[in-house]
């Protein structure tokens, strides 16, 4: 019979995020479907105009025309039917994390007469790097584990049979503010925690 021993071991990193990915929405109602449509890249427009030169990677990603609907009384009963169309032109630009910077952005973005609706992002450059460094955070720790439980039970750890990993975490909640009652101070991003988790079967004699 093998005599082997399992352990699960986890290695967190944390990280001050170096990239910022805004993603911005402008809405347009109208009766007419044309006419919503154009509205909407109108502002778009203004948006674009804003963000070129602050930011790289400015990029229009997509366009949404939907009808609306209302509910009006006639004779007595409630029916619903079609008021006209809203269209949503949805925008995303990506820069360096840096605070005055984006400063700069959402004061640029919020000026430009259009009044988007924004989500921030805030991300790593080197995501994978820093897993990497989760992950022999996690072997070390899942190695220190079964050393402490053979230790104690008497046992010699041998050699290693298997590792299998699995990666957790991730990053903080995506913020989303009308730009009208933007606070600057609300954009400050959190680190971003790694976690990496890794389970190791060893010999032990």
């Amino acid at each position: 019979m093998e005599r082997t021993i399992q352990v699960t071991g986890r290695g967190t990193v944390r990280r001050a995020p170096d990239r910022v990915r805004l993603t911005l929405a402008v809405s347009a109602k109208d009766a007419d479907y044309a006419r919503a449509t154009e509205r909407a890249e109108a502002d778009a427009e203004k948006v674009l105009a804003a963000l070129s030169p602050l930011a790289q990677n400015v990029k229009a990603v997509s366009l949404r025309v939907e009808p609306v609907f209302e509910t009006v009384e006639q004779g007595g009963t409630s029916v619903r039917r079609q008021a006209g169309f809203e269209a949503t032109r949805r925008l995303r630009a990506e820069f360096s994390a840096e605070p005055v910077l984006l400063a700069k952005i959402v004061k640029a973005v919020s000026a430009c007469g259009a009044s988007p609706t924004l989500s921030a992002e805030y991300l790593l450059s080197d995501e994978n790097g820093a897993r990497r460094e989760a992950a022999a955070l996690a072997v070390q720790d899942a190695r220190a584990r079964a050393e402490a439980i053979a230790g104690a039970a008497g046992v010699t750890l041998g050699a290693v049979r298997g590792v299998e990993s699995g990666a957790r975490g991730g990053f903080p909640a995506v913020r989303a503010m009308a730009m009208k009652a933007c606070d600057l101070s609300d954009l400050a991003p959190e680190e971003i925690a790694l976690d990496e988790d890794v389970t190791m079967l060893f010999d032990i004699g």
